[in-house]
């Protein structure tokens, strides 16, 4: 036999690797049980107290343990994952939500109680008891519920195609959930007029000219009319306009409908005696829609022209924000859908406006407080 050889030479010669390795495979264990819920630094102390005795035991230097210690120092200070934690009122927070029982809402709302533990509608903030609220699940948070996705095509999944447009109608696949409309039927989409609005004050049209005069004519009557916004072919201000029975006046967009000649005894100031004057009438009717105004002779040029029309401002907030004005019987289109003002009148301190479908002939009156 060599001398030295034997498995008590082996160890003796390769006592310090042995030792480091056995030293890392309790620390590893350490780590481990750390994870798991054990005591890290009473683990770690214990075996590195072992290590040293070991080493002051042994006839050769002690294993150099410092880089193990400094693997260790990672699992002395416990780790935590990050909790994204939704606010109640997210309405974009993924998880359960509850359905609204307001027929008017209706929407999956998010989870949010008020003192007596029942559901406050984050939209309409209806009240509601939990056991009458339909649970929702909303996968992706988007606002969609998941059943509702399925139905029309759309992936549960995928956040993003709430504010696509499935059928191209103008409105987002979640406009359409929130008005119970088909997302893939381009003729069943939101009422535009969801977004529309009056704003107030009413304003007063007035006719374009007064009355001033008719002469007579071997025809019949030629009535004489003043524009003040006009000018004369000299550059002065005010033009005079002339027309018989069944002309335009001028490009007013006006027709001569009739003419009656009256005369009133009003009296003379500072005396008894009354002089004549003439009230004489005359009516007209604006081309485009056939509204037909009284206009009653005026005294001078300088009086003030007869109200036609009610008018309003209609603001739209669609189509990258548009606003209207209109009277009585104008035409405005909104998402490819024509309107009519049919009413604008003043209720008190309330204006209201009655605008009508053209297709449908479905009403809306739209109000708002006069400043």
């Amino acid at each position: 036999m060599i001398a030295g050889s034997g498995k008590g030479s082996f160890l003796a010669a390769h006592y310090d690797w042995i030792v480091a390795a056995v030293g890392a495979l309790a620390l590893a264990g350490a780590a481990a049980y750390c994870f798991l819920g054990g005591g890290v630094e009473d683990e770690i102390d214990e075996v590195t107290a072992r290590i040293g005795a070991r080493s002051a035991a042994a006839t050769v230097a002690a294993a150099d343990t410092a880089g193990y210690a400094a693997a260790t120092n990672v699992a002395k200070t416990k780790s935590r994952a990050n909790l994204v934690v939704a606010k109640a009122a997210d309405l974009f927070a993924s998880g359960k939500r509850l359905r609204c029982r307001n027929e008017v809402c209706g929407r999956a709302t998010p989870e949010r109680f008020d003192g007596a533990k029942n559901l406050v509608c984050a939209f309409c903030g209806f009240t509601q008891e939990v056991a009458q609220a339909e649970v929702v699940l909303d996968t992706d948070g988007d606002g969609l519920p998941d059943a509702w996705e399925r139905k029309y095509g759309l992936n549960p999944n995928d956040p993003a195609d709430a504010a696509a447009d499935q059928d191209g109608d103008g409105f987002t696949n979640l406009e359409e959930f929130e008005a119970k409309t088909d997302p893939t039927d381009p003729k069943d989409h939101p009422d535009p007029l969801d977004w529309l609005t009056l704003t107030p004050p009413l304003k007063e049209t007035y006719m374009p000219f007064v009355f001033l005069a008719a002469n007579q004519i071997p025809s019949g009557w030629r009535c004489e009319f003043f524009d003040a916004k006009q000018k004369d072919d000299y550059g002065r201000a005010g033009r005079t306009l002339t027309a018989v029975i069944g002309e335009e006046i001028g490009k007013s967009g006006y027709v001569l409908k009739a003419y009656e000649r009256k005369s009133v005894k009003r009296a003379i100031k500072g005396s008894v005696n009354q002089t004549e004057v003439d009230v004489s009438e005359v009516v007209v009717e604006r081309k485009r829609d056939g509204k037909q105004v009284t206009l009653v002779r005026a005294e001078n040029r300088r009086a003030k022209p007869a109200p036609v029309d009610v008018q309003a401002t209609l603001n739209f907030a669609r189509e990258g924000g548009r606003t209207f004005t209109v009277v009585p019987g104008a035409e405005l289109t909104l998402c490819g859908v024509k309107y009519l003002a049919r009413e604008i009148k003043a209720e008190g301190k309330r204006a209201q406006v009655v605008v009508e479908a053209a297709a449908t002939a479905k009403r809306r009156v739209l109000e708002a407080l006069e400043p």
